[in-house]
């Protein structure tokens, strides 16, 4: 989240123009008011080589500021990179999701916000299917169309978000995501082999969840009310989901345990 310092000094990398690129996550200062907010750089305005306050860049949100550290470069996607994934459309590695929990047709129908709990159960379904393969990543924001749908009715959902800043809001997603994920997968151990990074398209925000394969089988976790003996009791199973070059399927334990084994 934003706080608010009265300066800090510049890293060196960020106080080099050659290792500042559009699509890298940075950390930034604004002159005036000295806030320090995160983000992905959408455009480079200092065209000196260097800049003893950190090269003034404008990041999502429409922030304007000085680098003050370089959060990621290579790992991280560029636009143009993600561009041509969206444009190649679905695949074994990459997956469009319109939103992730915002449900598009009825809330069209009702004419208001509406959460669906099976979308946001969807996301950890294809993060573990990612995991448990090779990794991957799913965009959040565009539909199975290619169109860029953005992240506003999702948005929409955050209490009071009418008053919040851009950053704010994406902070809020970027949290409930990860908490899917913390409330689905049967283990922790992916918390180190993932980020969730922003992007704006056509002037529309999306993010995109990036997963590494996990160092232990994930699975998700099912629960179900039902009647044993006469009295409603919670029942609990676990999926398993995996990815072909098709997308997503199911598997049953044995037959992947047997192919976990074997990778």
């Amino acid at each position: 989240m934003a706080i608010f310092i009265l300066s800090m000094d510049a890293e060196p990398l960020a106080k080099m123009l050659e290792f500042i690129k559009k699509g890298n996550q940075v950390r930034i200062e604004r002159k005036r008011t000295r806030k320090v907010l995160e983000g992905t750089i959408i455009e480079i305005i200092d065209k000196i080589p260097y800049n003893e306050n950190g090269i003034e860049v404008r990041i999502t949100g429409n922030y304007i500021g000085n680098v003050k550290k370089i959060l990621t470069k290579e790992n991280k996607m560029t636009l143009e990179e993600l561009l041509k994934k969206i444009d190649g459309h679905e695949q074994k590695f990459f997956e469009l999701k319109s939103s992730f929990k915002y449900d598009v047709k009825i809330s069209k129908h009702v004419g208001t916000p509406t959460a669906n709990e099976s979308l946001r159960r969807k996301i950890a379904e294809e993060a573990a299917s990612f995991m448990n393969v090779d990794g991957g990543i799913i965009c959040i924001g565009v539909d199975n169309h290619k169109n860029i749908l953005g992240l506003e009715g999702d948005f929409s959902l955050q209490e009071g978000f009418e008053k919040k800043e851009k950053f704010d809001l994406i902070d809020k997603l970027r949290g409930e995501i990860k908490q899917a994920l913390l409330d689905y997968l049967t283990t922790q151990t992916w918390l180190p082999t993932y980020e969730i990074n922003p992007y704006v398209i056509q002037g529309k925000d999306v993010l995109c969840l990036k997963l590494q394969k996990s160092p232990e089988p994930v699975f998700i976790k099912m629960t179900h009310s039902a009647k044993i003996d006469k009295k409603d009791q919670l029942v609990t199973w676990w999926n398993c989901w995996v990815r072909a070059d098709n997308g997503i399927f199911p598997i049953n334990f044995d037959a992947f345990m047997k192919t976990w084994k074997r990778s």
